[in-house]
């Protein structure tokens, strides 16, 4: 039976990372060695996902399911992206047993609904699970591109990371059920009531910096907002990333 995919290390309190859609735990890259001399990390690649692409991701409540035994007690969880969701979907699930959250460029619902302006219109992500179908191989490389969109970056290092990371390429099952995820799911009814850090990118093409105002409509308050950055401020901001993160690692 193939199991979950997970690598321990450092030490300190136990944090634990969940990466975002089509990709796998490579992608925390450029903060691993900081974040593991903070904190004892657990990195994960979700099933259907990386050295996890065996399993099936059936639902987001499957996949939290797949994730409790892997949740120490006291943990933090930090999720970027769909990641996000499902850190989200695991405090509400286990609040004993999860200390705080750290949401990176994610949200509690990623789809436009009457009222909820904050998010993205189903059509956008419609247009991936289109495109899934045509070419897989190019949907996740655009994807990639899309998520550095208007950032300065070294373009070298971009590709040599996104190369790294689709050596382990997601299945194509659990790619589709991925964006049925982010379509359906909606964490605003059982708000977190743990600590929780949102960290959001000025210049996000999939998460409208609009959400800082929903969030603290949602009563969230701490919300951190990095203006040159994008979709994956660990990658292109990791300093100013990584300072962010080790206050609210060292408050809790």
């Amino acid at each position: 039976m193939s199991q979950l995919f997970t690598i321990t290390e450092g030490q300190g309190r136990p944090l634990v990372a969940l990466h975002g859609w089509g990709m796998n735990q490579l992608v925390w890259q450029p903060i691993r060695k900081r974040l593991t001399q903070q904190a004892q990390v657990t990195w994960i690649d979700l099933p259907g996902h990386g050295r996890s692409a065996e399993l099936q991701l059936t639902s987001l409540e499957a996949v939290v399911e797949e994730l409790r035994p892997h949740i120490p007690a006291n943990a933090i969880i930090m999720g970027w992206s769909l990641g996000g969701l499902i850190a989200q979907a695991l405090a509400q699930r286990l609040p004993e047993q999860v200390a705080g959250l750290i949401l990176v460029a994610s949200t509690p619902r990623f789809v436009l609904a009457p009222d909820w302006p904050y998010a993205l219109s189903t059509e956008v992500l419609q247009g991936f699970a289109d495109n899934l179908e045509q070419d897989y191989a190019a949907t996740v490389r655009r994807f990639f591109a899309l998520q550095f969109m208007g950032v300065r970056s070294d373009p070298a290092a971009l590709n040599a990371l996104r190369d790294q990371i689709l050596q382990y390429p997601a299945s194509l099952e659990a790619l589709n059920v991925g964006l049925d995820i982010l379509r359906t799911a909606d964490c605003r009814q059982n708000l977190v009531q743990l600590p929780c850090l949102w960290i959001l990118g000025r210049l996000d093409k999939l998460i409208p910096i609009s959400l800082a105002e929903g969030l603290q409509a949602l009563h969230y308050n701490e919300v951190q907002v990095l203006p040159k950055s994008a979709h994956v401020p660990f990658v292109t901001h990791p300093d100013e990333f990584m300072l962010i993160v080790e206050n609210f690692i060292y408050g809790l």
